[in-house]
């Protein structure tokens, strides 16, 4: 990585170079004023130079006193009030202003002070704007040339003085002269370059952290699409269990109950009657089962207590089977969450489903106890069995339902069948009831 130059440093460079230079020219004309003075050479040194300043002394006073200014600008600019804009602005017209006294009181020997103040100005000017006065600046520059302005005005010329000395000398004069201010345009140059390629750097790393905020934003957008699927897939697996329990209890209490009238109906025509108005509220109260699965309109807040829905779903099932179902429940099921409340629900209503429609079983024990994180259901059936259980659609879903809570599902296809739930409570306070 290219090592940054230090911008501060190069305008110190600048501000000390011009303050020697100024401080050199005025020096060189009050020496030599005074030394054509001293030693009766007046006429040579007005033969050497066309036009002179009208005090020599004044101007090498008013241009060292003009140099402090603007050391003290500066110093006040960059450390006294750093971070504040109003006097980091007031500075900057204040060495516009500098500027302008200096160039007409050297008659336009010296305007590298205008780069020094551009180059103030394009460091502190933060928007694009610090093109627009780097191309105004460096118009002015040109402008405040000596040999450029000298044409229209009669001006005095440092570079006249140097004539009044020995070739040795002027040739020492000359070289310091032009050194200095090609070094003031070169370190101004550089300054420049190397505030553009700091603003390159800067677009470049925007555009770079624009194409990874891009890059980002996509995935952001590929990650929400996903999620949005897994919810649609999370909701049709939750439907497709609702129905599935559902639809499973309603019809298979309605299959054993029209089994039931077929075998009574030419013994006892009346039971077979009221045993067919049974069914038919069975059959009625699952549709509206089914209609609030699909729509997904159940409100735990409206709905009965789940030990009241348990209830009520086992005496349906009793009147429409006629299977004896004996449930004992141990513990409050008040307070629970609605996930909790609903997978409780469900394991019972599927094992019963199960015992009714495979096991075809003709009693059921359902037992709710607790333990220290929560509760075990425990249902068994005198049914079929069977030697190799596999599971299907229903009991599947039942481990999905209790895996969500963090529980287990385990099934024991002998004598019978039983099955055992494991369900951890996220409230632990479990009471027995009474």
């Amino acid at each position: 990585m290219r090592r940054k130059i230090n911008l501060l440093g190069l305008r110190y460079v600048i501000l000390w170079l011009n303050i020697i230079c100024c401080v050199f020219m005025s020096s060189v004309i009050f020496a030599s004023s005074r030394l054509a003075c001293v030693t009766g050479r007046s006429a040579e040194l007005l033969y050497s130079v066309k036009n002179v300043p009208e005090n020599p002394e004044k101007l090498f006073f008013y241009t060292v006193l003009l140099c402090f200014a603007m050391f003290f600008t500066f110093v006040m600019r960059q450390f006294s009030a750093r971070h504040v804009r109003i006097v980091t602005a007031f500075t900057l017209y204040v060495d516009a202003i500098l500027n302008i006294v200096i160039v007409f009181v050297t008659d336009f020997n010296t305007n590298g002070f205008i780069l020094w103040t551009l180059a103030n100005i394009i460091y502190h000017i933060k928007s694009n704007r610090k093109f627009l006065v780097m191309t105004l600046g460096s118009f002015i520059y040109i402008l405040c040339n000596y040999d450029l302005m000298s044409v229209y005005i009669p001006l005095f010329s440092v570079r006249n003085y140097f004539l009044f000395y020995e070739r040795n000398v002027q040739q020492r004069l000359f070289f310091i002269y032009y050194m200095m201010h090609n070094f003031i345009f070169l370190f101004f140059v550089i300054f420049c370059i190397e505030v553009i390629r700091r603003q390159k750097s800067t677009i470049d790393e925007i555009r770079n952290l624009y194409s990874k905020l891009r890059i980002a934003n996509n995935e952001l957008r590929e990650f929400a699409d996903i999620k949005e699927r897994m919810g649609e897939t999370r909701e049709r697996n939750r439907l497709a269990m609702e129905i599935h329990d559902t639809v499973g209890h309603s019809l298979t209490g309605i299959s054993v109950g029209v089994d039931t009238c077929i075998a009574i109906m030419d013994v006892n025509p009346s039971a077979a009657k009221n045993q067919l108005k049974v069914i038919s509220g069975v059959a009625k109260e699952g549709i509206a089962d089914i209609r609030r699965s699909v729509r997904a309109l159940q409100d735990s807040g409206n709905a009965s207590p789940l030990g009241n829905q348990i209830q009520d779903m086992l005496e349906k099932t009793r009147r429409a089977t006629g299977i004896v179902i004996r449930y004992r429940n141990q513990m409050s099921l008040s307070g629970l969450n609605e996930d909790e409340g609903n997978t409780i629900f469900r394991v019972v209503q599927e094992s019963i489903t199960n015992a009714i429609r495979h096991g075809h079983a003709s009693e059921i024990d359902i037992q709710i106890s607790g333990y220290e994180k929560g509760l075990v259901i425990i249902i068994s059936d005198n049914g079929i069995g069977c030697e190799k259980f596999e599971g299907g659609f229903g009991t599947i879903h039942m481990k999905e339902r209790v895996g969500m809570l963090g529980g287990t599902v385990d099934f024991y296809p002998q004598d019978g069948f039983t099955v055992k739930a494991v369900i951890p409570l996220r409230n632990s306070m479990i009471r027995e009831e009474f």
